[in-house]
């Protein structure tokens, strides 16, 4: 009995020193406020991927031949392909919050993109028509291919969140499964082949088109629908019970929120970003990529994570994801630049995903914000 006690006793001094490292290392907000403003600055994780921005940028801008990577042409033009990762990492942050993951977000991209190039080439005119390069009802079918791509990309999303609701799959696994069966279903539909006859008018008039020749218009939009996502999680109660969910998905069922309603919404709303992101990347090359964006899920969510969001749920930050997109565009860009092969491409997104969880981890431990 003596024992039993003792070894009792040594177990709660044990837990109470946990208790208080993990109380040195988290600091309230009023600490924070009475930190000096350099080390608030150093523990913020905003302000490391910058640093990284700068280093990268001024690596491959000295590297370059006649410094052409930091040109602001090529800077926009890191925008631009930056655009749609930007997209699929809002998504991600937001399903990360929540204390979920959709892997399958990048072949919801494939999918997506060819059937609103089906549905754009069905619209626009007769199978004789489109070969011969005539396009006579252009405007409506792109219309069509828009709405196409928001209302399948959000059912594929909608179908992850009911797997993950109603048969009480992990996330990473339910999602892992879908992504193979929206690949493999793009690959029936276009027998591996990239879709042609999309018209040229919608690379220049969307796709490619710049405001005052320098700003993508598909940058804008991304941008656009950014901003709109982080007002979303910051001031409406979507937000709140998103973080809250991920917090403690229990709590939140006894607070009254309809938890199983909400992941499912937050899949749906991922799924229409992936779907607007699949329409970008049919209006930029006028074609789609069966073969390509498998690791768009995970560099997606290696944005979201090394800008702030927490894998363990709870905690979001979209102006962090929408700078940490930046990271795998600016690598991949310069080492195109540079001559080096796709294939280092991915190993340099691989070592960024290594960063991104050790960073989480120190976020997680309190030594960082």
């Amino acid at each position: 009995m003596i024992s039993r006690a003792q070894n009792q006793k040594d177990n709660s001094n044990s837990e109470m020193t946990e208790s208080n490292q993990a109380n040195v290392k988290h600091l309230s907000s009023i600490e924070q406020k009475e930190l000096p403003f350099y080390e608030v600055i150093l523990r913020s994780t905003a302000f490391w991927i910058l640093v990284i921005l700068v280093i990268l940028t001024a690596i491959f801008g000295y590297l370059t031949p006649n410094n052409v990577f930091i040109k602001p042409e090529t800077l926009f033009t890191i925008g631009l392909n930056a655009s749609q990762i930007l997209i699929l990492a809002v998504g991600a942050t937001i399903l990360l919050a929540s204390k979920n993951m959709d892997l399958s977000i990048g072949t919801n991209l494939i999918l997506t993109s060819t059937l609103a190039a089906k549905v754009l080439k069905i619209v626009a005119g007769t199978p004789q028509e489109i070969m011969s390069g005539s396009y006579p009802n252009l405007t409506n079918a792109v219309i069509a291919a828009i709405g196409a791509s928001i209302i399948f990309g959000g059912l594929f999303g909608m179908i992850n969140g009911l797997i993950v609701t109603k048969l009480k799959m992990e996330a990473f696994i339910a999602s892992l499964a879908t992504m193979m069966i929206y690949w493999g279903i793009s690959l029936v539909i276009t027998q591996g082949a990239s879709e042609v006859g999309i018209p040229r008018a919608l690379q220049l008039g969307f796709g490619h088109k710049k405001l005052f020749d320098l700003i993508p218009y598909p940058l804008i939009v991304a941008l656009i629908i950014s901003g709109v996502m982080w007002l979303v999680m910051r001031f409406t109660k979507f937000g709140l019970y998103t973080c809250a969910i991920g917090s403690s998905a229990e709590s939140a069922e006894r607070s009254g929120i309809r938890t199983d309603l909400y992941i499912i919404s937050i899949f749906a709303l991922v799924g229409v970003l992936a779907g607007i992101a699949g329409f970008f990347d049919l209006a930029r090359f006028a074609t789609t990529n069966p073969q390509g964006h498998q690791t768009d899920g995970l560099m997606a969510i290696t944005a979201a994570v090394m800008g702030g969001t927490s894998l363990k749920g709870g905690r979001a930050s979209i102006p962090g994801a929408m700078l940490g997109a930046l990271i795998p565009t600016i690598i991949q860009t310069g080492l195109v630049i540079l001559g080096v092969g796709a294939f280092y491409q991915m190993i340099a997104t691989g070592f960024f995903l290594v960063i991104a969880v050790y960073l989480d981890k120190k976020r997680y431990a309190g030594y960082l914000d």
